[in-house]
């Protein structure tokens, strides 16, 4: 598989990129600048998504039955904060993953522009409400990252190193192409262009939401994580046997779920709640198997946020088993959200942010002179440790939103997003500490 023996585990030599100089701008990886001006992007509008959820709590409005400001809020972070970061992130470590060169980055530079300027204007057509701009803006958006799938498919055709990495990462691009149709559908009928879609709604928006939460976001978390914490652990010959379990369970759970939104049987709910424990359990043991053989005894805190996610990942795949005989309306269903969204996907983003930003602005700002004297270390930019207070708090807020969606505590649900506000508003000022560090020291 390009990087297993025989045995399924992973052989020492192929283990050279895992070192923090794999991340290095080597002949495959794009100029630094294009990573990063997207994670710059992602990290403002974590910003902003910390302010607005504080600001909602406040005014009382939180999670209120269609109000637009909800629907903008969720988009500010998963096409905002998540994608954009993501997007960035996708660029710089797929070239090292699978070295390969990105098919046009010409146009990942250009497609960057036309993302900010879509996104702002259907942010803005969400929060007052504009069924023509959610219908133009929506539109333009799902076109931009249509070149954003069609770039890296092009580019991962090419990649030399393949196994079940690669395939997590293939498909979740192919998983944000179909979700992307969903969305289109549902922004024609939004716009009145397809009225049609209207007795559909529901399983339109269910697909959308599964696709691009779980195929996309989901499936690049569980694909990049055999190559980052190897990296930051600096492990080597590990089993690799549980990984294509997860691919494969994962699949089975993520279609079967599409196919409860639309036929909601019983049996479908109970195949994929139980495919995707097993899909969670052996993505964990794999992250196990990565742990045992580190050289770097010391957990660090990031590494820390990443298992703390996946709990809260398995978490909610548990809660799919127990809920699964309940309606797709109930609160229980809608319980489950934060925990996969702002809890396992959310959480992931935040911690690796903690090794790979303050990377690439070292990389950006001092690099090249490391040969002239430079002195300055990547730990000058950020202490890893820091990171703790975020994890703690986003994670006991994703809890207490997700037990006060579920009882129907008011209180409960806006302390859990007070403490998720804090935490991402402290996130960014971490983020934004780098970048004046590195200009400091400059």
């Amino acid at each position: 598989m390009g990087d297993e023996d025989k045995t399924g585990k992973t052989r020492i030599s192929s283990q050279v990129p895992f070192a923090w100089p794999g991340m290095s701008q080597g002949g495959h990886s794009p100029p630094v600048r294009l990573p990063l001006q997207y994670m710059i992007a992602g990290l403002s509008c974590f910003l902003l998504f910390a302010c607005d959820l504080a600001w909602q709590v406040a005014r009382g409005v939180l999670f209120a039955p269609g109000a637009p400001a909800g629907v903008a809020l969720t988009h500010l972070l998963t096409l905002g904060a998540l994608m954009s970061f993501v997007m960035g992130a996708v660029y710089q470590l797929s070239t090292v993953a699978f070295l390969m060169p990105i098919a046009a980055v010409r146009l990942a530079h250009f497609l960057f522009y036309a993302y900010i300027a879509g996104l702002a204007g259907l942010i803005g057509s969400f929060s007052v409400w504009w069924p023509p701009g959610m219908g133009i803006f929506g539109i333009w958006t799902a076109a931009v990252l249509y070149g954003f799938c069609g770039n890296m498919l092009a580019s991962l055709v090419r990649a030399r190193v393949r196994g079940p990495m690669w395939q997590f990462v293939f498909l979740a691009h192919v998983h944000l192409a179909i979700a992307l149709a969903a969305a289109v559908v549902l922004a024609l009928g939004d716009a009145n262009l397809w009225p049609a879609v209207q007795a559909d709604q529901a399983p339109v928006l269910a697909t959308h939401i599964l696709l691009a939460a779980g195929g996309f976001f989901g499936f690049l978390i569980f694909g990049f994580s055999y190559k980052l914490i190897p990296m930051f652990t600096l492990s080597h010959g590990y089993n690799t046997r549980y990984e294509h379990w997860a691919f494969w369970t994962s699949v089975a759970a993520l279609w079967s779920l599409v196919a409860c939104a639309w036929y909601p049987a019983l049996a479908l709910k109970l195949v994929s709640a139980i495919c995707m424990v097993v899909a969670f359990l052996s993505h964990l043991q794999s992250v196990r198997e990565i742990l045992k053989r580190r050289v770097r005894k010391r957990i660090e805190a990031p590494i820390r946020g990443v298992l703390v996610a996946l709990a809260l990942g398995v978490l909610w795949a548990l809660a799919l088993i127990a809920h699964a005989p309940s309606s797709a309306g109930s609160a229980a269903w809608r319980a489950l959200v934060p925990l996969v969204l702002m809890g396992f996907v959310s959480l992931t983003v935040i911690s690796l942010a903690y090794k790979i930003v303050p990377f690439l602005v070292w990389t950006w700002r001092f690099a090249s002179r490391q040969g002239a004297g430079s002195n300055v270390l990547i730990s000058h930019l950020l202490d890893t440790s820091s990171a703790r207070v975020v994890i703690t708090l986003n994670s006991i807020g994703v809890v207490a939103a997700a037990a006060g969606i579920w009882l129907d505590s008011g209180w409960l649900c806006d302390a859990g997003a007070w403490a998720v506000a804090v935490s991402l508003g402290t996130f960014g000022v971490h983020m934004s500490s780098v970048f004046r560090r590195a200009w400091r020291k400059e």
